[in-house]
């Protein structure tokens, strides 16, 4: 067994999803003949070249992906270069990409969910609640237990996770099994009822510091009631809330092996992929109109996360895959210049002007241009993940 670590691992799973991006790119181009001239694995310099009829397959030196080299991306008079295919063509090569890294979550998640595979499920016990959250108006105490939200079963911390940050900001039902509170008569189901209680999870959840006594309410929370949420809480720390505000545990778990068949799999997949969907986009909506970081990471940042997820099993890491190759999608088909959806948009608009294209040189210097703010960007946020690095604070907290 080779001793390597662990971060090292984002070096053979971005390479394997950005040549599979560029992979749709090529199978495309090639069915619609389409020159290719060569299709690499990796970034030059080459190690190894095969020519193949026109096209070379090469493997080279940087192993981060891999790309295709078409015939006139922009403008040609060769009649099987990219620029003189329909606009339908040139859109179908253009999103071929994204829908490969769509197409590797699905076969992850459904392989996942079809093979048998172990799940820690339980019962989710609240153990603290935090001054004036959400949980705390509700009337939800230290000792409840979650059942369902929205008549979802929770099951486990996950699952709860899951369901609170699919509904920010929005109205929630929450099933809440109350105990008696007369000596140990509480854990005993039948001296329990269920209630249903109504809440709306925070979008922003505040971070107070904890103090002796409270001058600022809006800033501050006093190390008494901060300790009613957090028993480690100590003075001049900053206590920071959920979206509900709760702290959960989980009593009696147990591991349960679980499988669904591969026609309940597969459609679970798509819900999977459809919810981290969703999930991105709140969080770039926030990160719009409010300010909210979405959890934006550069090369670093990625390294760093797959590490900490790679010493969780092999599970966590192809779920991270997943969710990094879906993210590479989403990238994509944004309109950003230099990307895949930056050059379907000049497509578009190409169809708006009933067929009159823009000038190659317009949008080459615009892809130049937004090829150094997307360099620019990459740096910003690298500098950001070596200062948490430094900090010595992880990306998962």
């Amino acid at each position: 067994m080779l001793n390597i670590p662990a971060w090292l691992l984002v070096i053979p799973i971005l390479g394997f999803l950005v040549f599979v991006h560029e992979l749709g790119h090529f199978l495309t181009a090639k069915k619609f003949g389409i020159k290719v001239t060569e299709f690499g694995f990796g970034f030059p310099p080459r190690i190894y070249g095969y020519k193949h009829g026109e096209t070379i397959y090469s493997i080279n030196w940087i192993p981060i992906g891999g790309f295709v080299k078409m015939v006139g991306e922009e403008e040609s008079t060769d009649p099987r270069s990219f620029a003189r295919q329909s606009a339908v063509k040139r859109a179908i090569v253009l999103l071929a990409g994204p829908i490969m890294n769509l197409v590797v979550p699905i076969i992850i998640f459904t392989s996942m969910l079809a093979l048998p595979h172990n799940t820690v499920v339980g019962t989710v016990v609240v153990s603290g609640v935090a001054p004036g959250s959400p949980a705390n108006s509700a009337g939800i105490k230290s000792g409840d237990s979650i059942v369902s939200i929205n008549d979802n079963r929770v099951e486990n911390h996950s699952s709860l996770i899951r369901e609170i940050q699919k509904n920010l900001g929005k109205p929630i039902k929450i099933a809440i099994r109350k105990g008696s509170n007369v000596g140990n008569i509480g854990s005993s189901p039948e001296f329990q009822h269920v209630e249903e209680i109504n809440l709306i999870p925070r979008k922003k959840p505040p971070s107070l510091l904890v103090v002796e006594t409270v001058e600022n309410p809006g800033n501050e929370v006093s190390i008494k009631e901060a300790r009613e949420y957090n028993r480690q809480a100590e003075l001049g720390q900053t206590l920071t809330q959920g979206a509900i505000g709760v702290m959960i545990g989980t009593q009696n778990p147990k591991v349960k092996e679980t499988r669904l068949p591969i026609w309940e799999a597969l459609p679970s997949s798509f819900n999977k992929i459809v919810e981290v969907l969703s999930l991105t986009t709140k969080g770039f909506t926030n990160w719009a109109t409010e300010g909210d970081n979405p959890g934006l990471a550069g090369p670093i940042g990625i390294a760093q996360v797959t590490g900490e997820v790679a010493g969780m099993g092999i599970a966590p890491l192809l779920e991270l895959m997943a969710l990094i190759s879906i993210s590479l999608a989403i990238i994509n088909i944004l309109p950003i210049p230099a990307l895949d959806g930056g050059r379907l948009l000049f497509i578009i608009i190409e169809q708006i002007r009933g067929g009159k294209r823009v000038s190659s040189k317009v949008e080459s210097l615009v892809h130049m241009s937004g090829f150094i703010i997307l360099i620019g960007g990459i740096i910003l946020m690298s500098y950001f993940d070596i200062i948490r690095l430094i900090s010595g604070n992880k990306f998962l907290q």
